[in-house]
């Protein structure tokens, strides 16, 4: 295993710092490649839903936070039925913003969250814009969006791949369980070392198609609970995989 001293140096000069197995980059990014490669065949891509509006993003990810998808489509739904736009949300009552979004859960977190990051970007910007978002490098649109209330690094990136076409890779919790099954990283990494890990080590223009077909590959096969080994297409990749075989 490498040292302290060799994983700091390997992380100063844009390695992945955090690679299991043989600990060769080469390798690494070569079982990353097959990996996503695997996945799209597999699932195809699929749409999620996401949003090509940076701010309308902001607020489908804070409803989509700790519930299930059709919650979140429900609150949607009835948030923009009621506020046709954004700054309708922004000026709402929180009571009546509150009462909108109840069918995603946690709704008064969730509509303090949507109505504080609202204001900071006014604030920032002179109105409720994103323009000045596309004209930042990838690094200054993520520490903008990392710092609003309730957005952490993945939501972050999540904005850039989706709304802003940046090649970043959001890490969520499916491809968490599948990088740390298939050995691309070492289990228990922070969120901010994991995302620099993967990244290291995932060509950017295969970021997207794995950040998207790892979601219905978690839910299908790499579940949390008893995955589906023997039926997995990322079997024969997975270090996981053959542990549960052999045993």
């Amino acid at each position: 295993m490498p040292t302290t001293r060799e994983k700091e140096r390997a992380a100063a000069h844009g390695r992945a710092p955090s690679v299991t197995g043989s600990n060769d980059f080469l390798a690494a990014q070569q079982r990353a490649v097959r990996l996503t490669e695997i996945l799209e065949k597999e699932h195809g891509t699929p749409d999620l839903g996401n949003l090509p509006d940076p701010l309308e993003e902001l607020v489908w990810i804070a409803l989509t936070r700790q519930t299930h998808r059709l919650n979140a489509v429900r609150s949607w739904a009835a948030l923009r039925a009621r506020y046709p736009t954004l700054q309708d949300v922004l000026e709402a009552p929180e009571g009546e913003l509150r009462e909108v979004l109840r069918p995603a859960g946690f709704s008064t977190q969730k509509a303090r969250w949507i109505q504080a990051s609202l204001v900071r970007v006014a604030e920032a910007f002179g109105s409720l814009t994103s323009e000045p978002l596309r004209a930042m490098a990838d690094d200054e649109a993520e520490r903008f969006l990392s710092n609003l209330p309730g957005v952490n690094l993945k939501s972050a990136k999540c904005v850039l791949l989706y709304s802003l076409g940046r090649q970043v890779l959001p890490v969520d919790t499916h491809l968490r369980r599948l990088a740390e099954r298939v050995g691309l990283v070492e289990r228990g990494l922070s969120e901010h070392r994991i995302h620099q890990s993967l990244e290291a080590i995932v060509p950017p223009t295969l970021r997207y198609a794995l950040h998207v077909n790892a979601i219905p590959h978690g839910r299908m096969f790499c579940t949390a609970l008893r995955p589906h080994c023997a039926a997995c297409p990322v079997a024969a990749l997975c270090d996981h995989a053959r542990r549960s075989a052999g045993s």
